[in-house]
């Protein structure tokens, strides 16, 4: 079990709100992080975007399709209230007259995504690369804006073939694949995301299994890219017929992968 903020934005200041999903971003990062633990490498500290950091995430060679809560697990989002003093020392808050300079309240209502187990979905072309996945098992780190995450197990990797069907995601899917199927979109929820702005074109980048995955060295991100995406919580009695990657019992959109990819035509 654990409570976790994945920050919708953008947002409100005062009014922090979370996807209830690890969004593939947010994934790739702590992935990373735990290629660069497992080889003894000390990860790298986050930092606020006016200080222009460098991005640490998995290579194209590995696409990142985010973690989500299974249908019959525990899930629920909690909003809790920040007001009040921020540290336990802190005494103007008691005081009849508070100097403004002085005064550091904390005025934030705050959600936490609560889930008992998260399932992560990365697909790549290369056996060998997916096989590197399994040494990370029993690492973890912080995950999202708050929160700790142990990556527990991963299984063997999974051989998907192309298929239409109806079928629920499990995954999310670009809002505009199901736009372009012609398909009522009730049933989803409708989220803004944002995606890698990859520097280099993903159907050339290396190929080796360590480089900008089990290094240090910065990935060559140039920005995020805004999209807007469906997703299917529960299952319902709407289930949307699209291209997928499965094997009957996954169902990963083909409109997700080519997006990630950096294939904008979804």
């Amino acid at each position: 079990m654990a409570a976790m903020t994945f920050r919708i934005l953008p947002g409100s200041i005062l009014n922090i709100a979370t996807y209830p999903f690890v969004p593939p971003t947010t994934l790739s990062g702590f992935l990373r992080r735990l290629g660069m633990l497992n080889v003894g490498l000390d990860i790298p500290e986050t930092s606020i975007n006016k200080d222009n950091p460098p991005v640490y995430a998995l290579p194209p060679l590995y696409i990142a399709l985010g973690a989500y809560p299974q249908s019959n697990s525990l899930r629920t989002v909690h909003k809790t209230y920040r007001k009040g003093m921020r540290e336990f020392n802190h005494y103007s808050f008691s005081k009849l007259y508070v100097e403004k300079d002085k005064a550091n309240f904390q005025l934030h209502t705050w959600e936490y995504f609560i889930t008992e187990e998260l399932i992560g979905y990365v697909v790549s072309e290369s056996l060998e690369g997916l096989a590197q996945f399994k040494n990370l098992e029993g690492y973890g780190c912080k995950l999202g804006k708050e929160g700790f995450a142990v990556l527990e197990e991963v299984s063997e990797p999974i051989n998907l073939t192309l298929d239409t069907v109806t079928a629920f995601p499990s995954t999310l899917v670009p809002m505009e694949a199901i736009l372009q199927s012609n398909q009522f979109v009730g049933g989803c929820d409708i989220y803004n995301l944002y995606r890698y702005n990859w520097k280099i074109n993903s159907n050339n980048c290396s190929t080796s299994i360590r480089e900008g995955f089990l290094d240090n060295e910065p990935t060559q991100v140039g920005g995020f890219i805004p999209f807007v995406t469906g997703y299917y919580p529960k299952e319902g009695n709407l289930a949307p017929t699209l291209d997928y990657y499965t094997n009957e019992e996954i169902y990963i959109p083909v409109s997700l992968v080519s997006l990630l990819k950096g294939e904008v035509n979804v």
